[in-house]
């Protein structure tokens, strides 16, 4: 009985922690990570577009080749 009452307060004691800790890991990281883009350049994924209206970049070196697309599956 004393087994089964220490095992039910262990788990909950491991859910609690558990939580706790995953979520000042997630607050740490995304903070470090928030600190690193404000700082260095806040449009690290994207390339800057020349038009507004759009995020498109089109290919460089790519010449379409109309019997390539023949043979792609």
């Amino acid at each position: 009985m004393l087994k089964r009452l220490l095992q039910k307060f262990i788990r909950i004691i491991q859910k609690i922690l558990i939580t706790v800790s995953l979520t000042v890991v997630y607050f740490l990281g995304m903070g470090i990570t928030l600190i690193f883009i404000a700082l260095f350049n806040r449009k690290i994924i994207t390339k800057p577009s020349k038009d507004d209206h759009t995020f498109w970049v089109g290919a460089e070196g790519y010449q379409p080749d109309i019997e390539d697309s023949f043979r792609q599956s």
